[in-house]
């Protein structure tokens, strides 16, 4: 184990690591300046733009930021040991401030809240069989709307072996989420969901693990590699990952900009595949995805605006996401 010194007047301890910040729910205590223990690096971390994560002998995690690996001659009083624990990370590109903006800019396109909607159930003929090539109905649920034939078996899972209070209700289900025929007629199932999701703040907390884990990392990495660095284009690449899957390549194949890893421009990129991916949706053959051009109607809207780095207001699906 390292040994590691807290260059922060105060750094919070916590159970775990959280998915975003400010998160007050795993807060376990507080240690001061100059307390010096030992630890070890976290390597695996639910958002890596967050920086650096350590845990103590007890379990107890501290932000990076906040510590410094202590040498044997360590300078107390040296900048770098003197600065605020939330300097650093006020001042990153993808701050927790941009990133909880993002997320909320994506729950309102989803289910019209800010905070996301934890009970939202629908149900769309948006699956696509591979064995008929027919479309057929499933569940979509939550915050950010996962779907029946997706990852909502990951979340079950996951909620039912946290313990959550209506565990039994759902588990008889798992052996069946994500295969035919769709649960989506079972109102004992659905009902189960919806109630989980309203009542028991647990799956709350599963849900935000799933959606960071399963869409928002996937979506941060395919920006840092491709040498992305603005809010607009992360929103962008999140919001085609959560409706769409991914960064659709035959729609990258409709203009020749590059990435700006390979030395395109960030800026003409990101309003070449918006555009594209706008018309593709207003000229779809599903009316289900023609009704979805708000979202990129609104992205348009950030980049005419000059919106990159999304300090200003954004009207997102009629909700103000300031």
């Amino acid at each position: 184990m390292a040994q590691l010194i807290v260059k922060a007047n105060k750094l919070n301890k916590r159970s775990s690591v959280p998915a975003f910040l400010p998160d007050n729910t795993n807060i376990t205590g507080v240690v001061l300046k100059n307390f010096v223990f030992q630890g070890d690096e976290v390597t695996v971390v639910p958002n890596p733009s967050l920086g650096k994560w350590y845990k103590d002998r007890d379990n107890q995690f501290y932000w990076g930021g906040g510590l410094n690996v202590l040498e044997p001659d360590v300078d107390d009083q040296a900048p770098e040991l003197v600065t605020p624990d939330n300097e650093t990370m006020e001042n990153a590109v993808i701050s927790p401030v941009v990133k909880k903006k993002i997320e909320q800019v994506i729950n309102a396109f989803e289910t019209g809240s800010a905070q996301g909607n934890y009970a939202t159930l629908v149900k769309y003929p948006d699956y696509t069989d591979p064995d008929t090539g027919n479309r057929i109905v499933q569940v979509t649920f939550g915050r950010s709307q996962t779907t029946e034939f997706g990852h909502l078996k990951a979340l079950v899972q996951d909620y039912v072996d946290s313990g959550g209070a209506f565990a039994t209700a759902l588990s008889p289900f798992l052996p069946r989420l994500g295969k035919k025929p769709s649960l989506a007629t079972n109102d004992e199932f659905c009902n189960a969901l919806k109630n989980a999701g309203k009542n028991d703040p647990l799956m709350k907390v599963c849900q935000d693990r799933l959606f960071d884990a399963k869409y928002y990392q996937p979506a941060y990495k395919w920006f840092s590699v491709n040498g992305f660095t603005l809010p607009l284009s992360l929103l962008t690449i999140y919001d085609s990952i959560i409706h769409s899957g991914s960064i659709l390549g035959f729609l990258r194949k409709r203009f020749n900009t590059v990435v700006p890893a390979s030395g395109g421009n960030e800026k003409e990129w990101i309003t070449n595949y918006i555009n594209a991916r706008n018309s593709w949706l207003a000229n779809h053959s599903s009316t289900l995805l023609q009704k979805t051009v708000y979202r990129t109607k609104c992205l348009q809207q950030q980049a005419q605006q000059q919106n990159w780095n999304l300090s200003a207001p954004v009207n997102a699906n009629g909700i103000t996401i300031s």
